[in-house]
């Protein structure tokens, strides 16, 4: 801006520069960089099922089945959130395909639904999925309950899965402990640093005196 004085002693002020206004930020200046990105895994179809015996996957009729969530069995929740067993005949964390197992052990019909959730447990939706619609005809469903929660522990699968996901917790622990150690060791190192640093300084004060 150039500043000159006008006729009369007022001032006049003069513009220099380019009048042409500046350019707007396109989308891609706000588009998020891909390694930034949360990718989240997509929805499942909750109306994918199995059905069991695999032959009447056509036929079978499922009206008058019974349902039961995993949450029945499971000793790790309460009545309030689903528990139909009580605590010492349940079991922890029985999924919906420890259910079916356990069904075809008892050559009971079924379907599974791995992706059904549980209405008085909103967090089946996204933990431990699942039911089972049962053809109970030969047992009452409390009966079936029991059953089916006494086999449970003894299922291949499961000890094979609990011993991966004891093994796998174990290793996430020994990281976490390593980490806390490295840590630990970073602060003791810089804290020793620093009272170094601090013991120079208060010696050299000594000196000038």
């Amino acid at each position: 801006t150039n500043m000159g004085k006008k006729r009369g002693g007022g001032v006049r002020v003069k513009q220099v520069g380019p009048k042409v206004a500046p350019a707007m930020p396109s989308m891609e200046d706000f588009a998020i960089p891909a390694d930034e990105m949360v990718n989240l895994p997509p929805t499942p179809d909750r109306s994918y099922q199995v059905i069991w015996p695999i032959h009447e996957t056509f036929t079978m009729k499922i009206e008058g089945f019974r349902v039961i969530y995993p949450s029945y069995l499971d000793s790790t929740k309460t009545c309030q959130q689903g528990r139909r067993l009580a605590q010492d005949k349940a079991v922890p964390t029985p999924t919906c395909s420890d259910i079916s197992q356990a069904l075809q052990g008892l050559q009971v019909r079924h379907v599974l639904q791995p992706y059904k959730g549980y209405s008085r447990d909103i967090t089946c939706l996204w933990d431990n999925p699942g039911r089972v619609l049962v053809d109970v005809q030969q047992y009452t469903k409390t009966q079936l309950l029991a059953l089916v929660a006494e086999r449970i522990p003894h299922l291949p699968a499961r000890k094979l899965r609990l011993e991966q996901e004891a093994a796998e917790a174990a290793k996430e622990e020994a990281e976490r402990q390593e980490r806390l150690q490295k840590e630990k060791a970073a602060a003791s190192a810089a804290s020793a640093k620093s009272a170094v640093t601090g013991n120079k300084k208060k010696g050299k004060k000594g000196k000038r005196k």
